[in-house]
């Protein structure tokens, strides 16, 4: 028996074994298509390239608060972003999803505001 509680009680899920390209193989061998969804986006299962940067970054650090450090990763990404940003745009803040994004910059023009 499982201790993860579900989100569909009345089924078991499968159980994911791997990713190979855009499919993920479950303990059966059956592939499903990985179409991404509301919390990620797949960038290639198994995809080397993808793959090797990871390591590579884990090999350097694994996580540092924005909050409180920047890393020449998360400069690389910023000064790669505001080439593409309209205008005189040429700032980054770095977020991992939507809702974190709204929260942010809810946050961030009530510091304007009081500043």
């Amino acid at each position: 028996m499982s201790h993860i509680f579900p989100r569909h009680t009345a089924m078991r899920p499968p159980r994911a074994t791997k990713g190979d390209g855009c499919y993920i193989v479950d303990e059966t061998g059956k592939r499903y298509l990985d179409a991404g969804g509301a919390a990620v986006d797949c960038l290639g299962h198994s995809d080397e390239k993808v793959t090797k940067a990871i390591k590579d970054q884990l090999d350097r650090i694994a996580f540092a608060h924005t909050g409180f450090f920047t890393s020449d990763t998360a400069e690389a990404l910023a000064d790669k972003l505001v080439k593409y940003a309209p205008g005189d745009l040429d700032r980054v803040y770095l977020v991992s999803g939507g809702s974190e994004a709204t929260e942010a910059a809810i946050k961030l023009a009530r510091q304007y505001f009081l500043e």
